[in-house]
C-alpha cells in the first residue's frame, strides 16, 4: 500500500472519529504552536514569525489583500499542480518584495497551529480561510523521496502531512527569508 493511501486511510479515519469538523481551537487542553504573540503583522499583507525569522503572505494566492480591511476578504484561494505553484512563486511580487518561493515542509509545518483545526492555522494571523468551501492542502517545495512523483504538503484542515502527486492541485502560501 502507497504511502499516499496510508494518509488518506488516516485522515478518513481522523474524520470519521471526529464527527463533523468545525474551526474550533481548544488552548485549554494544547499548549498554542503558533500564538499571536510569536508574530508581528506588519501592514502590508505580511507576517513576521518571531521564532523562525520567515516572513509569510497572510493571504492565499487567488486571495487579495485589503489594506483598509486589513483582511483577505476578496478572492479565493486557488489550487496549482507544483509546477504551476513553482511558476507561481518565481514571478509573485508582493508587499514590495520580490524572493518570494514555497515553503519547505518543515517551514510550512511551523504555522501549523496544535491547537485547532479546520483550519489547524492561527487565524488572527493568517486570514479568512473559513470562507472557503474547503481547506485543502497547502503546498511545499520538498518532494516525498518514498514517491519521486509526489510531493509533501499540509492538509490544514487536520495539520498533518501527507503527499500528492505533482500534478494534482494544492493550495498556495509563500514565504520569504531564511531556510528552516
Amino acid at each position: 500500500m502507497t504511502t499516499k493511501k496510508i494518509n488518506i486511510m488516516l485522515l478518513s479515519i481522523i474524520v470519521i472519529f471526529s464527527g463533523q469538523l468545525q474551526a474550533a481551537c481548544n488552548t485549554s487542553d494544547f499548549t498554542e504552536s503558533t500564538p499571536t504573540s510569536s508574530f508581528t503583522t506588519n501592514g502590508d499583507g505580511t507576517a513576521t514569525d518571531l521564532q523562525t525569522g520567515l516572513m509569510w503572505m497572510r493571504c492565499a494566492i487567488g486571495q487579495t489583500w485589503d489594506v483598509g480591511l486589513t483582511d483577505c476578504s476578496t478572492g479565493s484561494p486557488i489550487g496549482y499542480d507544483w509546477e504551476e505553484a513553482h511558476d507561481e512563486a518565481e514571478a509573485s511580487i508582493f508587499a514590495t518584495y520580490t524572493d518570494w518561493r514555497l515553503p519547505n515542509i518543515k517551514e510550512l509545518s511551523s504555522i501549523v497551529e496544535v491547537a485547532c483545526n479546520t483550519p489547524a492555522l492561527n487565524e488572527d494571523i493568517f486570514l479568512n480561510l473559513s470562507g472557503s468551501s474547503t481547506y485543502g492542502t497547502w503546498r511545499s517545495s520538498t518532494f516525498n523521496h518514498l514517491d519521486p512523483g509526489s510531493q509533501l504538503v499540509i492538509n490544514i484542515q487536520a495539520g498533518i502531512i501527507t503527499a500528492i502527486d505533482t500534478d494534482e492541485n494544492g493550495f498556495v502560501r509563500l514565504v520569504r527569508g531564511g531556510d528552516l
